[in-house]
């Protein structure tokens, strides 16, 4: 994305989904630390991180539904990430059956992909509306935080009582997130952004932003060999 609005890169929507997908992987790091029992539970369960790690994944996929409106194929992105998402499914249930990603981020954002390539022509005359987005996501964002009795519908958001992923995104209500993020794009390529938005560089975080599909893919068996390996050392110690 260049710095002139409607063409080439915008760097600050690649610099953004850098520091999300980092903030994921080091959340995830933590996650891992108390699921092993290295760390304190109250190291994720304070009040800090149960704002900041809904707030960043916001960012994450509304920065995503923005990037859908210059991609030349969502058809092609959406099952792309799909079978990224299928492989992530697989991986984790292979490593343990009872806590694996049913329907995480990357689900999410395949299936939303799809979702708007369907919809596209019908979104484009809501655009002008784009900050009521917020709306129905906060409104569904706290109306769907239970869990309720059916079964097998928690890809749309209402899971049951024995429903379990280690990382859940379900559609709603994350699709209004980004079509929020649909909307930002559109102000982004007509140039109505604040001049500083299209000068702005953190070149390290974006060229982590172009690489999200990737790091997220990958960043988990790190993290898990990392975590084994602070183990090992524990052991050795006799801590």
């Amino acid at each position: 994305m260049s710095s002139a609005p409607g063409k080439g890169r915008y760097y600050a929507l690649d610099a953004l989904r850098g520091l999300s997908i980092l903030l994921m992987v080091a959340y995830h790091f933590g996650y891992n630390l108390v699921l092993y029992r290295i760390a304190p539970p109250a190291l994720l369960d304070n009040p800090l991180l149960n704002v900041l790690q809904p707030f960043f994944a916001s960012v994450f996929i509304a920065i995503s539904g923005a990037s859908c409106t210059f991609s030349h194929s969502n058809l092609r992105r959406g099952l792309r990430i799909l079978a990224c998402a299928a492989l992530v499914t697989l991986a984790t249930r292979l490593f343990d059956p009872n806590a694996y990603v049913r329907f995480g981020i990357l689900h999410l954002l395949g299936f939303a992909a799809l979702i708007y390539q369907v919809v596209s022509p019908v979104l484009s005359k809501t655009m002008r509306f784009g900050w009521a987005w917020l709306a129905p996501f906060f409104l569904t964002y706290f109306a769907l935080d239970r869990t309720f009795p059916v079964e097998h519908l928690w890809a749309l958001g209402l899971r049951s009582p024995s429903f379990a992923s280690t990382d859940y995104f379900p559609i709603m209500p994350w699709i209004f997130m980004y079509f929020f993020g649909v909307w930002l794009g559109g102000m982004v390529s007509q140039g109505r952004m604040p001049g500083w938005f299209y000068r702005l560089r953190f070149p390290f975080f974006e060229r982590c932003g172009r690489h999200t599909l990737i790091i997220y893919v990958v960043h988990q068996p790190v993290l898990i060999g990392l975590v084994y390996l602070i183990l090992f050392v524990m052991r050795r110690l006799g801590a």
